[in-house]
């Protein structure tokens, strides 16, 4: 395939062409010389904002925190604890009913 040089966008019509790596890319629909363009202003730089972080914030909790003892009373846990065991190793069906 041949090189057809650098790809353009006419800043006046906004055609695309290519300039066949000629020294003036000369818009082909309307005749602008690309070296003319004016030039972009640069956009100003944006300052980064300071993270604001709120620290009055308690969140409001209806749950009611419920003690090892009170647990299992609420779950209608009855009968007793193997010695030596933790509770969170037990499964329900250890329990007698």
């Amino acid at each position: 395939m041949a090189k057809l040089g650098k790809k353009w966008n006419c800043f006046s019509c906004n055609t695309k062409f290519y300039d066949f790596l000629k020294p003036d890319a000369l818009c082909p629909k309307c005749g602008a010389n690309q070296k003319d363009a004016p030039a972009k202003p640069k956009a100003p730089k944006k300052e980064k904002a300071a993270l604001q972080i709120d620290d009055d914030f308690t969140p409001e909790s209806d749950v009611e925190v419920i003690g090892e003892e009170g647990l299992e009373e609420t779950l209608g846990i009855t009968g007793a604890r193997p010695e030596g065991v933790d509770p969170g190793d037990l499964n329900m069906d250890d329990y007698d009913e």
